[in-house]
């Protein structure tokens, strides 16, 4: 179970790493502000996923975890930010692989829970405009 655990928060910072290089750095002394809200799948909260808010003008992203009821509180940039939900399942077995050889036992496989799309900062289809005294957000994903 640890192991399980462990490989899956590898691939989602493996994730929010490959991401942050997509997007480039920008400038510090920027204004931020926390955004607290939910991320739900199908209607239900997706807990354990990777949230990643990237400001306007490109600039570092940032990340956070939801929690068992899909909420999360991320420090984001004002102005409009592009958002990206990862979310990863390494609970099952591991297969064959191209040798035809069983993985180290115990070794477990890691795959995307959500479509692809929803992990792209450019493709997610996901905005929030950042303000302070903003409201919760809803970031509401579904199956396609």
């Amino acid at each position: 179970m640890a192991v399980q655990k462990h490989i899956r928060n590898v691939v989602l910072c493996l994730v929010a790493v490959c991401l942050a290089g997509l997007t480039g750095c920008g400038g510090s002394g920027r204004e931020t502000v926390p955004v607290r809200g939910t991320v739900t799948w199908d209607g239900q909260p997706l807990a354990d996923a990777a949230v990643m808010f990237s400001g306007p003008e490109g600039g570092s992203p940032v990340t956070a975890r939801t929690d068992a009821n899909g909420l999360f509180t991320v420090q984001a940039v004002v102005g409009s930010n592009a958002v990206a939900v990862a979310k990863v399942d390494g609970s099952g077995p591991a297969g064959t692989g191209e040798d035809g050889m069983m993985p180290a036992s115990g070794a477990v496989t890691a795959k995307s829970v959500l479509p692809p799309k929803y992990a792209d900062l450019r493709n997610s289809g996901l905005t929030v405009e950042v303000a302070p005294g903003m409201g919760e957000v809803d970031l509401e994903l579904v199956s396609q």
